[in-house]
């Protein structure tokens, strides 16, 4: 994906700040930062790491993440604050011919760095991206337990799709329902019309 790399070469690292005033820079994943971003999934609750499917808490996950890291078919931002990583989001690509214009979206954020607009950001960073790189749709699948992050989604415009019940477990054997969530990157053809009209 030639077209990614130009982006990303141009767009990160990237500051921004937060709705408190908190300097955030958002920037790719590196191979370099697998000690940080270690720390920063097992700073998470057990319950907030129910959605990424493996036990991002092992080093040896994380190092195998590292060693298998492809932008071209999952693109994994970051969120550092004063050099540590305090959120995490990824645009996961599909190889698929029937769903090559979707893209996964996932995202996790440190509890201390919640309701000040840092789970936005990397989402909207997220989906520019994709919407740049000609992609049609996103999907995203919540844990319905999640409520907090369900309404964030929602907000961005996400829809619910489906509950899938069950379609999680975690460590403990716990299992957990997971809502899929869709939004079109597509243009409204009711707003694209009235446009053309003016």
């Amino acid at each position: 994906m030639n077209n990614l790399a130009a982006i990303l070469v141009k767009t990160y690292p990237k500051k921004v700040k937060l709705e408190d005033g908190t300097a955030i820079y958002l920037r790719p994943l590196l191979k370099d930062d697998e000690q940080a971003f270690l720390a920063y999934f097992r700073s998470l609750a057990p319950e907030e790491r129910v959605d990424l499917k493996e036990e991002v808490t092992d080093p040896k996950v994380i190092e195998n993440w590292m060693e298998t890291l492809d932008y071209d078919l999952m693109l994994p931002l970051v969120a550092l604050h004063e050099d540590r990583i305090v959120g995490a989001a990824s645009l996961r690509f599909s190889l698929s011919a029937w769903t090559r214009h979707q893209g996964q979206v996932n995202l996790s954020t440190d509890p201390r760095y919640r309701a000040k607009g840092l789970g936005t950001l990397l989402l909207l960073s997220l989906e520019e991206i994709a919407a740049a790189l000609g992609l049609e749709q996103l999907t995203a699948e919540v844990p319905q337990e999640l409520t907090k992050a369900f309404y964030l989604f929602e907000k961005l415009g996400f829809q619910k799709a489906a509950v899938l019940p069950g379609f999680v477990m975690d460590a403990a054997g716990r299992e957990s329902d997971i809502v899929l969530m869709i939004k079109s990157l597509m243009p409204d053809p009711g707003n694209l019309a009235q446009a053309q009209g003016n």
